[in-house]
């Protein structure tokens, strides 16, 4: 029987209390998580369009959430906020969907079905695509020259197309890189462990587990990493030399230390699909 299937129940190994978070409530976080998630994609796209065209409407803007006359920050914020509690709700919802939450020693473990590889690889393409029309296509329809081309508008490095596009383009291009470091670091746990068995007790290191494990900070290199590369298409159309050697140098350097270091996830003696939060304060092995 699978392990977030044996935890349906509260367990009290060592005389320490643990609770099991009911996960019958995961459709009531998972689907407004979701629809809150597309709400914020659908607003950043309208949002923006109407603020970089707001010269050619008669009057302010009349968008909810915003002033008529909106600061370039005020337009994003409601796309953000979508977002954020969405992404919080689907988060949670997930887990407690393909797994459990276990409250107990000092903080909150999870422990669910990991998404199988394909499934994984096919959730890539969702911000890929949201990054190829935050940037690329938006670029396409650029001129950094005065001698406009008909259907091209003029872009300068502090243009709001400019800024609108490297905050919605490094959103996807972070979350690309997330996907793609969590995917590594699977398939290549599940490499090593169908080729060695599981890591003896003696070779588990406590470093890697605070930094693979506890922290994510494999995961974290790789989205900082996938954000600075996703950005480099924006100084190579302004023309900027430094700002293309630090996206594209840095991101580079970021996201291959990342990817490194998601093959040494093994070493920190923990299963996939399971984590423990930060919230609690406890940083001990379980």
């Amino acid at each position: 029987m699978p392990p977030h299937q044996r935890l349906r129940a509260p367990v009290q190994p060592d005389g320490v209390a643990t609770e099991v978070v009911p996960g019958r409530a995961w459709p009531f976080l998972l689907v407004p998580g979701i629809l809150l998630v597309a709400a914020g994609a659908v607003m950043a796209a309208v949002y923006s369009v109407a603020f970089i065209r707001r010269g050619e409407t008669v009057g302010g803007l009349e968008l909810p959430f915003v002033d008529a006359y909106p600061s370039v920050v005020d337009i994003v914020m409601p796309a953000f906020a979508a977002f954020l509690v969405g992404g919080c709700l689907t988060f949670i919802g997930e887990l407690l969907r393909r797994g459990v939450i276990v409250r107990g020693y000092g903080n909150n473990v999870a422990i669910f079905r990991p998404l199988g590889a394909l499934v994984h690889a096919d959730w890539v393409l969702v911000p890929l695509a949201a990054w190829v029309v935050a940037v690329p296509y938006v670029l396409s329809h650029g001129s950094t020259g005065q001698a406009q081309t008909p259907g091209m508008s003029f872009l300068e490095a502090d243009s709001d197309a400019i800024f609108l596009s490297g905050v919605y383009g490094g959103l996807a291009a972070a979350l690309v890189g997330a996907l793609v470091g969590s995917l590594v670091k699977k398939l290549w746990f599940v490499r090593a462990e169908r080729r060695h068995g599981p890591l003896p007790a003696e070779q588990r290191s406590r470093g890697w587990w605070m930094f693979s494990y506890y922290w994510r900070c494999d995961v974290w290199l790789v989205s900082l990493g996938f954000l600075l590369l996703g950005l480099a298409p924006l100084p190579a159309f302004l023309g900027s030399t430094a700002g293309i050697v630090v996206t594209v140098g840095g991101g580079a350097v970021l996201a291959a230390a990342g990817l490194v270091t998601c093959t040494m996830y093994r070493r920190a003696g923990m299963p996939l699909g399971t984590g423990s939060s930060v919230s609690g304060g406890a940083q001990a092995e379980a």
